[in-house]
């Protein structure tokens, strides 16, 4: 496709609609199917809201961070998450946030880990390990899980076609409702970072996305390892930026596997 920026993944793909609603399809089968505790507040503010798929007693946690470049789309979207991981003995949890330009970056990431923290805090109410807690995202979500990572000691990240270097992402088109400048866009970097504790971190991109996606992924990879965490990097095969993630509605798929076997 021409004229094309190598960073925007929705014109990469012919209806963007249709794929957003059967994302939001396959949600809400997900919530007919699955008991969850939903709309729980964690913030002051209307959109700090997320949901819980619990697992069991003593099960791990997996909190899930949506993508929509940091300023569309909704937690209800990604909720078919959980029949992938539940399936597998992984509680999830589904986090909502502000969307930009209404909210500054800065605020969607203290939001973000707002919910961690929360999370962490309230493991009784919906009995999985407060010691067993990992985050994962897709696209913005991949880069708001890191951030939330460079807070909060979790147990492992996983971000999927994740945004870890935001100075490309301020020098495109997305500045266009972030706003940032080089010093904030360095400083909400998670590559700029070192995570709270040192754990395992897997960066996976779909193989027929961009390089500029892809080198987003291994920059994470690269810089954590060098913190000390075991990171890996890896295409997923077949894969768009939105095929990627719709993979997690399967509990046999591989990606799906390798993020259970990560939570655990």
């Amino acid at each position: 496709m021409l004229n094309v920026h190598p960073l925007d993944a929705g014109a990469t793909v012919p209806d963007l609609a249709a794929v957003f609603a059967g994302l939001a399809s396959r949600s809400a089968a997900a919530r007919e199917r699955f008991a969850g505790a939903l709309d729980i507040p964690y913030g002051a503010s209307p959109l700090e809201a997320l949901d819980v798929f619990p697992a069991g007693p003593g099960s791990p946690l997996a909190i899930f961070i949506h993508g929509g470049y940091w300023r569309r789309l909704d937690k209800s979207d990604f909720s078919f998450v959980a029949a992938g991981l539940v399936p597998l003995g992984i509680s999830v949890a589904s986090v909502n946030y502000g969307l930009a330009p209404q909210v500054k970056l800065a605020e969607i990431v203290a939001q973000c880990r707002r919910a961690v923290a929360w999370l962490g805090a309230n493991s009784a109410r919906f009995v999985y390990d407060a010691d067993r807690i990992s985050v994962f995202g897709h696209s913005a979500g991949g880069h708001l899980a890191a951030m939330c990572a460079v807070e909060a000691p979790l147990r492992s990240v996983v971000t999927l076609s994740g945004l870890h270097d935001l100075i490309p992402i301020q020098q495109s088109f997305a500045n266009e409702w972030l706003g940032l400048d080089e010093t904030a866009a360095r400083k909400l970097s998670p590559i700029h970072w070192a995570p709270a504790r040192p754990c395992p971190v897997f960066a996976t991109t779909g193989e027929h996305e961009s390089d500029a996606f892809k080198a987003q992924g291994r920059a994470l990879i690269d810089a954590w390892t060098a913190h000390g965490c075991a990171g890996d990097y890896a295409d997923s095969p077949g894969d768009n930026h939105f095929t990627i993630c719709e993979r997690l509605a399967d509990p046999a798929d591989p990606l799906t596997q390798r993020i259970a076997a990560l939570v655990r």
